[in-house]
Parts: C-alpha cells; sequence; structure tokens
C-alpha cells in the first residue's frame, strides 16, 4: 500500500507523535478520560433489533416517518411505559395491549410487518409473543438473510442506519420526559427533534452516538440482559460460517532469477573472506562482520526455496536479519576489538550455558546435540575459563544500539511489527492462523485456516537488508562491489495465463 493510501486509509487515527508516555506505556488519546466501556455490537444491536430492520428494510424516510409516529404513541403511554425505552428486553414488560398501542398501526402496514417479520425467526426473544401477534410469518431462508443484511448494515456503530437508530433511542427517553437538556444547548434539543433536516450532521450525528451511549450496560444505572447474548447465540447456532481467505489473491512468487543472483554472489563473498584473512587465530572483526551477513544472505536463500518468504516463517526469518544487521550496524560504528570480541564470547557463553544446564535434563531438545553445543562452548578456549554473562551482551537492547549506530528509522520500520511474529503475539497469531468469516450473525469472528501464502513477501525486504549488511561489510573490508538486484520475474499465475 502506498503512503498516499495509508493517509486515507488511517485519517481518524491519532499520529505516534500526539501519543503522551506514561512509563512504559503509550497511552491511548481516551485513556484520561473518567470513561465506562459499553459495545455497540454486543449490547445494543440486539435490543433495537427491530428499529434496525426497520431502517435497513425501508427507505429510509419511511422508517423515520414510523420511527415519528412510535415515538407519539410513546408520549401518549409514557405513563404505561415509565422508564422503559424501545428495546426488546424491556417492550416484553409490557402489557400486550400497550405494545399494540405502540406498535399496531405501523405493522398493519405491509411494509413495516415484513421488514420486521425476521424477528419471529429468534426463539429467546424476549417480546415475541407480541410481535408474533402483529406479524406474518416468515419465510426462514429469506429472513435470515435479511437478519444478516441488517447487522452487517449496521454493525458499525457510526455507520448512517446505526446512527437513525440510535437518535430513536435517545428521542425516546426525550419522549419519556427522561431527558433534560440545559437551555445552553436548546438548538442541539432542536437538531435532535428535526433530525436529520436540520443542523450540520457532521456535528449533530456524533452527538447522537455521544448521547446514545449512555443508556447502555456498564454505563449509569444500565445492566446487561440475557437476550443480549442470546441474540448473538441463536445466530451462531442457527446459520453457517462464512470463511474468507485473506490471502486467497495471494500468488506464488517466482524467485528463480533472484536465487541464481544469490548463488552467485554468495561464492563471491566466499572468495572475499578468504582473500581478506591475514591470519588463521581468533579475529573477531573478521568472523562477526562475514558471519553475520553470510547469516542474513542465507535466511534469504531459505526464504526464496519453496516460497517460504510469503509464509509464516518468512516473517520470523525477516525478525531475525533485522536484528543481525543492526548488531552489525552497532559493531561497525564502534569499531572496537573490546566490544568485536565481547559480542563473540557472549554467544560462547550463552552456549556454554545451554550445555550445563542440558547436563541436569532428563529430557533433551532434539534441534541441538550436548557435543555440539560442548564444541560451540569450547572453540575459542575452554569452557572452564569462560564467563556466562546473563543479560544482553552489549548491555542496552536492541532500541539502544540502533539508535547508537545511526539506525533508528531501519529499526522503527521494521522491529514492532516483526517481533509479534517471534514472541507469538495476538495479532501475529491472528493474522497467521485465522481467516474472517463473513457471517454478520456471527460477528465476523476468526476462524482458523490452513498453512497458506501470504500476499505480502519478506523476500524483497531479506534484500534490502542483505544490501545493506553488504554495505557495512564492504566499507569494513573494501572492496566488494556485488549487490543483490531486482529481477522482476512472473509469477506462476501469469505464465499460466499465457
Amino acid at each position: 500500500m502506498s503512503k498516499a493510501k495509508e493517509r486515507v486509509v488511517h485519517t481518524r487515527t491519532t499520529p505516534l507523535s500526539s501519543l503522551k508516555r506514561k512509563g512504559k506505556v503509550l497511552a491511548s488519546p481516551a485513556s484520561g478520560l473518567n470513561m465506562q466501556f459499553s459495545s455497540w455490537i454486543n449490547d445494543a444491536i440486539p435490543e433495537v433489533l427491530w428499529s434496525l430492520l426497520a431502517i435497513t428494510g425501508l427507505p429510509r424516510e419511511d422508517a423515520l416517518g414510523s420511527f415519528r409516529r412510535i415515538l407519539a404513541k410513546v408520549r401518549e403511554n409514557k405513563d404505561a411505559l415509565d422508564t422503559r425505552r424501545l428495546e426488546h428486553s424491556r417492550l416484553a414488560e409490557l402489557e400486550q395491549s400497550v405494545f399494540n398501542s405502540l406498535f399496531a398501526d405501523e405493522c398493519a402496514k405491509q411494509d413495516f410487518s415484513i421488514a420486521l417479520s425476521p424477528l419471529l425467526l429468534l426463539e429467546a426473544l424476549p417480546d415475541r409473543k407480541y410481535w408474533e401477534a402483529l406479524l406474518p410469518k416468515p419465510d426462514v431462508e429469506r429472513s435470515w438473510s435479511r437478519l444478516a443484511e441488517t447487522v452487517a448494515r449496521t454493525f458499525d456503530h457510526q455507520s448512517q442506519e446505526a446512527t437513525d437508530a440510535r437518535w430513536l433511542k435517545i428521542t425516546t427517553v426525550a419522549a419519556l420526559g427522561k431527558l433534560h437538556l440545559p437551555t445552553s444547548m436548546a438548538e442541539r434539543a432542536r437538531e435532535f427533534d428535526e433530525y436529520p433536516n436540520r443542523g450540520d450532521m457532521r456535528s449533530v450525528r456524533p452527538s447522537i452516538r455521544a448521547l446514545e451511549m449512555s443508556f447502555r450496560p456498564g454505563v449509569a444505572n444500565e445492566k446487561r440482559t440475557p437476550w443480549m447474548d442470546e441474540f448473538w447465540q441463536e445466530g451462531w447456532q442457527s446459520t453457517e460460517c462464512v470463511l474468507v481467505n485473506p490471502d486467497d489473491e495471494a500468488t506464488r512468487a517466482n524467485h528463480a532469477a533472484l536465487f541464481d543472483q544469490l548463488a552467485t554472489l554468495y561464492e563471491a563473498l566466499i572468495e572475499h573472506f578468504l582473500e581478506t584473512i591475514d591470519q588463521t587465530g581468533i579475529d573477531a572483526k573478521h568472523d562477526a562482520c562475514f558471519g553475520l551477513t553470510f547469516y542474513v544472505l542465507q535466511l534469504l536463500f531459505f526464504c526464496l526455496k519453496s516460497t517460504v518468504g510469503q509464509a509464516l516463517p518468512g516473517r520470523i526469518a525477516l525478525r531475525s536479519a533485522v536484528e543481525c544487521y543492526i548488531v552489525l550496524a552497532y559493531l561497525a560504528h564502534n569499531d572496537n576489538p573490546t566490544v568485536w570480541l565481547q559480542f563473540r564470547n557472549y554467544g560462547a557463553g550463552q552456549s556454554k550455558l545451554a550445555f550445563l544446564k542440558r547436563l541436569d535434563q532428563d529430557e533433551v531438545p532434539s534441534f541441538i546435540s550436548s557435543e555440539l553445543l560442548e564444541q560451540l562452548a569450547n572453540q575459542d578456549a575452554w569452557m572452564e575459563f569462560q564467563d556466562i554473562k546473563l543479560g544482553a551482551w552489549a548491555d542496552k537492547n536492541l532500541r539502544n544500539m540502533a539508535q547508537e549506530a545511526g539506525e533508528k528509522a531501519f529499526y522503527d520500520r521494521y522491529y514492532d511489527a516483526l517481533s509479534g511474529y517471534v514472541h507469538g503475539n495476538w495479532s501475529a497469531v491472528s493474522h497467521a492462523v485465522f481467516g474472517l468469516c463473513l457471517n454478520p450473525l456471527h460477528r465476523f469472528h476468526r476462524v482458523p485456516l490452513p498453512p497458506r501464502l501470504l500476499i505480502d513477501d519478506a523476500v524483497p525486504d531479506l534484500m534490502k537488508i542483505g544490501n545493506l549488511a553488504l554495505d557495512k561489510l564492504a566499507h569494513m573490508y573494501p572492496a566488494f562491489k556485488p549487490r543483490l538486484r531486482e529481477a522482476h520475474s512472473k509469477t506462476s499465475a501469469e505464465k499460466a495465463a499465457k
């Protein structure tokens, strides 16, 4: 996605520079407010479902006309209603005669009654018996589709249809005489009364939504009702998942040209390694500089095979390459024999630590042997003379190393999003494992998908990091000029289309 498009997508997001830091937390813009949270989806939609069916099933002007006539009935029956709003759980507390006086006239109109008839599909609907007396028997298959369409169009609490239903909710409270605005808000009261024909809707609509939230569970004395969960449970049990793979359009990348390029470069780098050796003893700088660069190139090599770069392991490989490059940049920036040796000794100490722990374990992992750990720990000096450093090898985290090496911008581009894939953070797990169920009655929940190709490929980023590592190496051990070049290869899908 281009930066221009990203700006359009995120126009409602507070920029990072505007977030305030509190200790180790970047606080959300709303964190300083004394707020109680409520959910339009979980708590409000089920209770105002009849109005949502009306506003999505009728022309808007007709639905709003019905709402106004029902509001007039509310005023006539406010003593019987008391504090009860036009929500299903509260309507169930009325007498049939009061319920009929509110809705019978509108339900006598064919379009209105058909629009609301899907209510009768819902066995747990609190006021179902009242609606049964006024609505026609629904067409089952068509009515479930109508319910799904209604939820889809009102799932976003800021949608026009949702806002219209929320307007009805607050004007019902006003009609019951339970909403009193100060005289300073007289014009806003008139805008609510004449909605949507008075005032600037860019201001009126947010005011409606803000006020409606004060009449939700979790706010003031409002309490949740069983129906709020029963509605979603019925939708889940009565309809099927509609699974979508978000990467369904991913095509298998063909990196054959890049693979050949990398193989040639790798051989040239081996030659450069041999040409720049000036002794056969321990050379911490030479080994680390070449070793970290080769490590990045190996990560790229395996991401080219079997399109690993387009799968979950590609992101894990990319995160490893990011760390390798920052460590290399930090080492090159300091270019101090002590620091190069510190990096090397830390690795040996970690191998010693793993080896010693392994001696006390009854069950050992299969990915590495005790013999190899012992060899790695002893390769420079007998491990009995090796200290084990606990904590970070440079006594600073990766962010600080990047900052000191002048690579903070690089760190910011890659680190946060990629680290989740290594640590199994929820966002990474959600992306890698799940697809979306498009059934609105299932609240667009997530469903596991088989391992899959992802649309976005880690290979281009691994190429960039490989070239950055080569730049650092070439500066330390000139001159090495080969670099990886982007080569457009037709995808398998493009080839198949010919």
